[in-house]
């Protein structure tokens, strides 16, 4: 049986210096209340907007669409297609769940264990060839 909705996490670049990403989280909240979608946005400190989505599977096809279209602005970097980064999750679960779309502090610790939006003490970094996980 298929599940009726889709659950997904994104991560939304930003150019360097950009002050937008409150009208961006606003749209994608906006946009998420007209769809009965919930979860959520934040600023990261990589300079981009991440974030959590849960919807039935039309509603979340138009999330993703317009993602998309905010990530192919001319304003944002387009730095080999990765201005966005979708992961869809494999049940609809999402890791923070709240009763509406919510605007997430940036003080709040929201990062996982992979991309998108991975927490910076997990990158792994290389030093003179040898590649080591960053503590």
């Amino acid at each position: 049986m298929t599940d009726r909705f889709i659950g997904f996490r994104y991560e939304l670049q930003l150019p360097a210096g950009d002050e937008s990403s409150y009208e961006i989280k606003m749209a994608i909240r906006d946009l998420a209340d007209d769809n009965f979608c919930f979860g959520w946005a934040q600023d990261s400190p990589r300079q981009s907007v991440v974030g959590e989505i849960r919807c039935n599977r039309e509603a979340a096809l138009k999330m993703k669409a317009f993602l998309s279209n905010l990530a192919s602005e001319p304003t944002l970097p387009a730095t080999n297609n990765e201005t966005l980064t979708i992961r869809d999750y494999p049940d609809t679960l999402i890791r923070l769940h709240f009763s509406h779309f919510k605007l997430i502090d940036k003080e709040r610790n929201t990062c996982f264990r992979d991309e998108p939006h991975k927490c910076s003490h997990l990158y792994d970094e290389t030093v003179d060839g040898t590649k080591f996980r960053s503590r």
